[in-house]
């Protein structure tokens, strides 16, 4: 089977009635990665709500420059570019901001429901399902622009993963036992991106926070936090206001991480 333009720009657009995303739609069968192209339209004055989806991607990438399984037919691979007047210590409230809207979606077209895991993940029966990565750039101490790319794992069957995502990523279609509307998805994640865009905006962070809180099981239990060549043990307490991961540590205070990977112990 080629690309059979179930994204077409014309379909994604009908009925999308966004405040913020979606001024303007590109649908591509192939792009090496949708954030660098979203960047590259940034970086040319391309007005805030433009939104890039890929059939598939030769170069999707994930947090800390890992790759992202981006075959044909079978996942969404899209980027959002927009422009909120943020500091670069904020950046991790617009993760926070779509890792609610792409749950929301998530849940919406599962049989199970799935687990926001911090800063970027969200997981199924413990299988990576959904990433997000979101990237910035400013001068000043404000951002000029923020792209949120967002991958989502929605035909996938167990043949078609690498050996080394078998036991790791799962498929809404594995999880349901049927085909997905990749078109239906993706819509449902743009209203729900574009609404909470819109009440962060509005209201700032305490909102999106507290949805992020009641959409984990991390608060509570002990984690460790790999940032680079440290490994940090510690009991996960709540989000900040600026949605770092807040730990309880061994001597009773309080450390709060911007990123990391992290492992329930």
């Amino acid at each position: 089977m080629g690309y059979d333009y179930e994204f077409e720009a014309k379909n994604l657009k009908k009925n999308l009635n966004c405040i913020h995303v979606g001024t303007n739609i590109v649908v591509l069968p192939q792009v090496d990665s949708t954030n660098n192209l979203a960047k590259e339209h940034a970086k040319n004055n391309a007005p805030e709500g433009l939104v890039i989806v890929a059939d598939s991607q030769t170069n999707g990438r994930g947090r800390t420059g890992r790759s992202w399984h981006s075959p044909p037919e079978t996942g969404i691979y899209l980027s959002i570019l927009l422009k909120p007047n943020l500091r670069p210590e904020q950046i991790s409230l617009i993760t926070l901001v779509a890792g609610v809207s792409a749950i929301a979606t998530i849940n919406e077209f599962s049989n199970l429901r799935a687990n926001l895991k911090w800063p970027n993940d969200i997981l199924i029966n413990n299988k990576k399902i959904c990433g997000l990565l979101c990237e910035m750039a400013g001068k000043q101490n404000i951002s000029h622009f923020v792209v949120i790319g967002i991958g989502i794992n929605v035909n996938q069957i167990p043949e078609q993963l690498p050996d080394n995502l078998k036991q790791t990523a799962t498929s809404l279609r594995m999880i349901n036992g049927s085909p997905i509307n990749r078109l239906a998805v993706i819509k449902s994640l743009l209203k729900n991106l574009d609404s909470e865009y819109h009440l962060f905006l509005a209201e700032g962070g305490h909102s999106v926070i507290k949805k992020w809180a009641l959409n984990t099981n991390l608060f509570g239990q002990t984690v460790s936090i790999k940032d680079g060549s440290n490994v940090i043990y510690g009991k996960a307490m709540r989000l900040d206001e600026l949605g770092r991961l807040v730990l309880l540590m061994d001597n009773g205070y309080e450390e709060a991480f911007v990123s990391g990977e992290i492992t329930l112990k």
